[in-house]
């Protein structure tokens, strides 16, 4: 089978970072998806755990992108590709002393200098998300250009004496506007520490896990983050499946409580999919796949009984996702599994073509252990991860 080559048109660099970015997405884990349910996993995701992501490792990066950043508003750059070349330099200078104290999820302490997708590209959206960057939906690029306009302007008016001079063209008012707009305008941050970077951990102090609790309670009121946050429910970061947290749902308010059931109710309903796609291409000779098969078998009418209404609304005009989730419905209520695995097969040469379908080449295929998506976790293990940082640095008599 030939290899998928992917292109483009190389107008700028900001056209070239965005289709870089697309790309790593299909890197990421739990991103492979095969059948191609991943807006409703990463909409439902977003409910619960808004701002983060799969490759997040650690929460102080929400901290580290915006401190260099800042720091960055005050040098005289000229170009956007210069501004975001030397951010992602330092980013790659702090990944040996963030090792120092030989921590765990520090991003390029394998990849070191070659690291190719840094700390900036990874908790951008969460940075805006929490409120913490207050450009609104602004991009790191679009950033970057609108500061570099700014120091423009500002060395201009330095450059001309207008700054100095009190009888320039420029009057006061006008110059201070100038130093406001490049001095912290898009950035809620706590103090940042004299020398920072010299003694930089990967943990939170108690003063920065004080003020990321603040920005995610304040910026994503019903969110399940919010709720452990709030109620410092400590419990919640003992959970190892999302399903398990039907064990606290007597805790969780309304909105979230309605949330989760549906979000179980389509995890449990789409798993049986990617069940039965492991079982035509692993030619239904692998034992593990085919025991996993029969235990959510025995439960297939009730899988099927979700209200697929209340799901549609986060496909948007995706009709063929719409068509696929009512067929695959419809075969699993009359436990047709020969139309199932018809539905799963199709579905993948829609979406890749022929040639590039796993199913429908199944026969050179090496199987060697489960492809595409599990059973769904909605980015449960990295909020968890981010929430013991938090609360490791709030620290056991500020929480």
């Amino acid at each position: 089978m030939s290899k998928v080559q992917l292109g483009w048109i190389d107008f700028s660099k900001e056209h070239r970072n965005r289709v870089i970015s697309v790309m790593h997405l299909l890197t990421e884990p739990e991103a492979i998806d095969e059948l191609g349910i991943g807006v409703v996993r990463d909409a439902f995701s977003n409910i619960f755990f808004p701002g983060t992501s799969t490759i997040q490792t650690r929460a102080k990066y929400f901290l580290i992108v915006p401190y260099l950043l800042y720091k960055l508003e005050d040098q005289k750059i000229n170009t956007a590709d210069e501004f975001i070349n030397n951010l992602h330099k330092q980013e790659t200078d702090l990944i040996p002393i963030l090792m120092k104290d030989g921590e765990e999820g520090i991003i390029g302490s394998s990849a070191g200098a070659d690291l190719k997708r840094k700390p900036s590209d990874i908790y951008w959206n969460g940075i805006s998300t929490y409120h913490i960057f207050t450009g609104e939906r602004m991009s790191i690029y679009d950033y970057a250009k609108v500061i570099c306009t700014l120091q423009a302007r500002k060395h201009k008016l330095r450059d001309q004496g207008s700054i100095k001079a009190k009888d320039d063209e420029i009057d006061g008012d006008d110059k201070d506007a100038v130093s406001e707009d490049l001095l912290g305008r898009f950035w809620s941050i706590p103090d940042i520490p004299k020398q920072w970077k010299d003694n930089l951990s990967i943990k939170l102090s108690n003063h920065e896990a004080v003020y990321l609790k603040h920005q995610i309670m304040s910026s994503c009121l019903d969110s399940m983050l919010t709720y452990v946050l709030k109620e410092n429910d400590l419990d919640f970061l003992a959970i190892k499946e999302f399903d398990h947290i039907i064990g606290i749902l007597d805790r969780l308010p309304d909105i979230l409580k309605n949330q989760f059931l549906l979000a179980k109710q389509f995890a449990d309903f789409i798993y049986g999919t990617h069940l039965r796609y492991n079982v035509i291409l692993s030619k239904g000779e692998r034992d593990d796949v085919l025991e996993k098969w029969d235990r959510w078998h025995v439960g297939i009418m009730d899988y099927a009984r979700i209200d697929l209404n209340l799901i549609f609304p986060f496909l948007g005009r995706n009709m063929k996702l719409h068509r696929f989730l009512c067929e695959c419905q419809l075969a699993m209520q009359q436990n047709d599994i020969e139309r199932l695995d018809q539905l799963v097969l199709i579905r993948e040469i829609d979406l890749k073509g022929k040639s590039r379908s796993k199913l429908n080449n199944r026969e050179d295929f090496d199987y060697k252990g489960w492809v595409g998506i599990s059973k769904l976790q909605y980015r449960l293990p990295n909020a968890q991860r981010l929430l013991k940082d938090i609360f490791d640095g709030l620290g056991a008599a500020n929480v």
